[in-house]
């Protein structure tokens, strides 16, 4: 197998240098062969992704060193390509969150997640998660989750924060979300949903968390789906209102604590194709990355991407 690396070395505050060194360390002792690139700014993990996609030698491997902003940036690149032999992926974490090695199970440690790749004897298929917003025409991917209202806010206050900086330098990084948590929690409003499933319209007037899954994770390991595998072709949407504070604080405390799809106050639809339309404006998040304030009309679908990674749970 011949591995190309793609390294952002600023993820996670700097630890995706870190462990790129770790790992290039043990690949020169092992006399394994490789190729690395290295990413120098947002975005280009994507156009380097799909440039290697449309250039890479027969028997390889993409191996992505970073955070899930930087693994979402590298498989968009991949699925642009649209290779009729999709590249395999495979990822070593380092980032803040790292959900989408909860999810799939990689370690987080980096030479066992090396492991993971370089023992890997056949590809594993995953779901990737498609989206078009008809508000504007834009599409994507997402890996982990769309989510607007609640969870998006937090984002949108945490992600360039210099507490979470602080945090992520002393490996507290979720923290951060938690400290920004308790003030969105009395300052995000309600706002309107209907989503479409199957030709029948369901209503949710005052939904206040609304978040499409591709496995259980969000937010540095909150299970907000449970059930949700990623290897299946299907994705869930979660759905919170605001309706009296009894219930809602209630319906929240079970989706911190992992238990939302035990909850009867929460909304779920799961399924291959999904669609729903909010209004006012909300701010968006996909995969950690904060979309601006705005009206969805969202269009969500399935497809199918090669790993090349043993995972942990099997």
């Amino acid at each position: 197998m011949n591995y190309i690396f793609l390294i952002n070395p600023r993820a996670g505050s700097g630890k995706g240098q870190q462990v790129w060194e770790k790992i290039r360390t043990y690949l020169t002792n092992t006399s394994i062969s490789y190729q690395a690139v290295e990413s120098k700014q947002v975005g280009q993990p994507r156009d380097l992704a799909e440039e290697i996609a449309n250039h890479h030698p027969d028997n390889s491997c993409l191996v992505v060193i970073g955070g899930d902003g930087t693994l979402h940036e590298a498989m968009t690149g991949l699925v642009a390509a649209n290779q009729k032999h999709r590249l395999p992926l495979a990822y070593i974490p380092a980032g803040t969150g790292n959900d989408f090695a909860r999810g799939y199970g990689i370690s987080t440690q980096p030479l066992t997640a090396l492991q993971q790749i370089i023992t890997n004897s056949h590809p594993h298929p995953i779901n990737v998660g498609q989206f078009t917003n008809h508000q504007d025409d834009s599409q994507g991917i997402f890996l982990n989750n769309f989510g607007i209202g609640f969870d998006a806010a937090i984002v949108e206050h945490t992600v360039d924060s210099k507490l979470k900086a602080f945090l992520n330098r002393h490996r507290l990084g979720t923290l951060s979300y938690a400290f920004k948590t308790i003030k969105i929690l009395f300052t995000q409003p309600a706002f309107h949903v209907k989503v479409t499933q199957d030709g029948q319209l369901f209503d949710f007037p005052r939904a206040f968390l609304v978040v499409a899954s591709n496995h259980p994770y969000i937010g540095g390991g909150i299970k907000i789906a449970a059930d949700q595998q990623i290897g299946e072709e299907k994705l869930e949407l979660a759905i919170i209102e605001k309706r009296h504070w009894p219930t809602f604080l209630w319906a929240i405390i079970m989706f911190a604590s992992g238990k939302l799809i035990h909850s009867r106050f929460a909304h779920l639809f799961r399924g291959k194709v999904l669609s729903y339309q909010s209004s006012p404006q909300q701010y968006g998040q996909i995969d950690g990355e904060v979309l601006a304030k705005q009206r969805f009309d969202l269009s969500l679908s399935c497809i199918s991407y090669p790993m090349w990674q043993e995972p942990i749970n099997k």
